[in-house]
């Protein structure tokens, strides 16, 4: 399997030149105090090491007070960038009165859904990340529990791995309805695109019936990466097929009519893109989001004991590497 776990600093950790590599957050106006104290976890468990930069996406002018407090937490190394409207807001072509209809069923706000299409096809063109060959997404609701002496992204790059995950889950159905068949639709006219080793049947369950376009949920997994903890490289998302597949879905409308998510997004288009092999786990960074359960590793580096939240958790690796 790719899951990787380093107890000790190696040559990797200390490299002297550094890789190309942002850590990019998305942070809402209304969580800034919750973002600082992230940053603050970051850099005490690795980044004051690895220096990496930051860039925090904001749809809100960030005060002078408040850019102080970042650049304090962050040893200066912190950019903050507006969202552009083209990457952001509802476009101007869709229907009101069914993006109206879905909040009152579905629910989930018009931020939230920005927020799916900004990740699902947006943010690695984001002006203030464009220049960085690996992007490493965290979000404003994390904690490390344990210290990193290693740097994941120099790891990945050693090891040819393109894609850096923690956890796969499921995902929901009720909510994106219409996904797994407009993703099937698109394969039909896609298979060319696709390369011959990639691995369909993580996000599928009968690939033949997914590339004839006639799949539909029962014939999804569900299966999806849990992508608020994601270090990729571009060239994913560059990739033919899946610029490709996000304008077909982004014309369909789901991001807004429905609440189609950047989650599985993302896992249909690895699935599409990368071979199993091409693809690492870090299994042993004490990663938790919205303090729901976690990988408490059994090392000294991390402040954490089995509890509620970490005993018996399952992070579901083996979906990926040992699909059919």
């Amino acid at each position: 399997m790719g899951e990787s776990t380093f107890d000790q600093p190696n040559g990797s950790a200390v490299a002297e030149t550094r890789p190309n590599a942002v850590i990019a957050m998305l942070v809402s106006p209304t969580r800034m105090t919750q973002a600082l104290m992230a940053l603050k976890n970051v850099e005490d468990r690795f980044n004051r090491r690895l220096k990496y930069p930051y860039v925090l996406l904001t749809e809100a002018e960030i005060s002078p007070e408040l850019q102080d407090k970042i650049s304090w937490a962050t040893e200066g190394r912190a950019t903050v960038a507006n969202l552009p409207a083209e990457m952001w807001d509802v476009p101007e072509w869709l229907d009101r009165r069914k993006i109206q209809e879905s909040l009152d069923i579905i629910g989930y706000s018009l931020g939230y859904r920005s927020m799916c299409r900004f990740y699902s096809g947006f943010f690695w063109k984001h002006p203030a990340l464009s220049k960085y060959d690996w992007i490493w997404r965290l979000d404003t609701d994390i904690e490390f529990h344990c210290d990193i002496p290693y740097d994941p992204v120099q790891i990945m790059i050693d090891e040819n791995k393109l894609y850096g995950f923690v956890q796969i889950t499921g995902d929901a159905i009720g909510v994106q309805p219409t996904l797994a068949p407009n993703a099937s639709t698109f394969l039909r006219g896609a298979s060319h695109l696709l390369p011959a080793d990639a691995n369909l049947g993580f996000i599928w369950r009968d690939v033949p019936k997914a590339l004839q376009g006639e799949a539909g949920n029962n014939d999804w997994t569900i299966r999806t990466m849990y992508d608020n903890f994601e270090i990729s490289h571009r060239s994913v998302w560059e990739s033919p097929i899946y610029q490709a597949f996000f304008d077909y879905l982004d014309n369909q409308g789901g991001f807004f009519y429905e609440r189609w998510s950047d989650a599985p997004i993302h896992s249909f288009g690895l699935a599409m893109t990368l071979r199993k092999d091409q693809v690492i786990q870090f299994t042993d960074t004490g990663y938790q989001h919205q303090g729901w359960g976690y990988e408490c590793p059994d090392l000294a580096r991390c402040a954490c004991v089995k509890d509620s939240a970490s005993e018996g958790f399952r992070d579901n690796a083996d979906w990926w590497f040992e699909a059919p």
